[in-house]
């Protein structure tokens, strides 16, 4: 994997600019202690079979709050555009408060329960006191879509392309993926598009990130073209689930805190180890997905990206 060392984030001017960030400039802004960023956003969800098909599986409305170390919150709640009156409670998922709306089987579905306007986060914190922070969620460009094209995962190890189902345990799993084509600079330079990578085991714990943005981490951007799983993060003869997810951003800053709208489109795969494991260290199957957008809600209409 390629470092671009970028400049540190300038908070009195609001600039940043994020490639894959090393550790040290990697930061949320330091005009608030409690929250690393806040994301609304719209997704489309795909499957990736061992052959190399893609089919659609949902469409979904999501937001989250992440929180920084020691940082605090409450009363965090999402205000949607048809509905200001109402707030809709977050819960906490352990790395994020989340706010999952429905999911649909197209994305025409989507957007009639979550239109465009803004989606107002609001909570307080001890740094931030009682905000209400708009996140403005624009999909009709021209009356296109602005989710990105499904992600067609590659994965090989030693130099070589592999199958899904024969990863080797004892080396490195190189992930790699088609051009992102819709991603981009931020023009305002506090994030780029970005890339995430993510890989669960059998029982639907995540092993593996590619990181985020703002946590004072390495995290992947628009221009990154692959992600290493170390061989230590896989186990002969398991089951484990892939995904990469593609995400075009429009960025802010509130009081410090950075908002981010998104639109972006993830790609599920199930990989298999070779080898013998003992006892109950062996796991062949997925027992439980590790990310809800799994769930199928359409009939296969398959595309096949195997050559593109």
């Amino acid at each position: 994997m390629k470092l671009k060392y970028c400049r540190s984030l300038l908070v009195i001017f609001g600039l940043a600019v994020s490639c894959l960030m090393p550790a040290a400039t990697n930061q949320a802004p330091r005009l608030q202690t409690d929250i690393t960023f806040v994301v609304a956003g719209k997704t489309g969800n795909f499957r990736q079979s061992a052959a190399g098909m893609v089919s659609a599986l949902n469409y979904h409305f999501f937001a989250e709050i992440f929180i920084q170390n020691n940082g605090r919150i409450k009363q965090a709640a999402l205000l949607t555009p048809d509905n200001l009156s109402e707030a809709i409670a977050f819960s906490d998922s352990g790395y994020a408060l989340e706010m999952h709306g429905g999911r649909y089987p197209d994305e025409i579905e989507l957007e009639h329960h979550y239109p465009d306007g803004n989606y107002i986060f609001r909570y307080d914190t001890p740094s931030t006191g009682l905000l209400e922070q708009p996140i403005a969620l624009v999909n009709s460009a021209a009356g296109n879509s602005r989710l990105p094209d499904a992600p067609h995962i590659i994965l090989s190890q030693n130099g070589k392309p592999i199958s899904p189902r024969l990863i080797q345990a004892d080396l490195p799993l190189t992930v790699t993926w088609s051009t992102f084509k819709q991603g981009n600079k931020d023009p305002l330079g506090i994030v780029n598009d970005l890339v995430f990578v993510i890989m669960g085991d059998c029982h639907g714990k995540r092993v593996s990130h590619s990181g985020r943005p703002f946590e004072n981490t390495p995290y992947l951007d628009y221009v990154a073209t692959e992600f290493i799983i170390p061989a230590e993060h896989l186990l002969p003869e398991n089951a484990y689930q892939l995904s990469v997810e593609h995400a075009v951003v429009d960025t802010t800053i509130t009081k410090g805190v950075p908002g981010l709208a998104t639109f972006a489109t993830t790609t599920f795969l199930d990989i298999m180890t070779l080898g013998n494991a003992t006892g109950e260290a062996a796991c062949p199957e997925i027992l439980r997905n590790f990310d809800a957008g799994q769930v199928d809600l359409r009939q296969p209409r398959l595309i096949n990206l195997k050559n593109t």
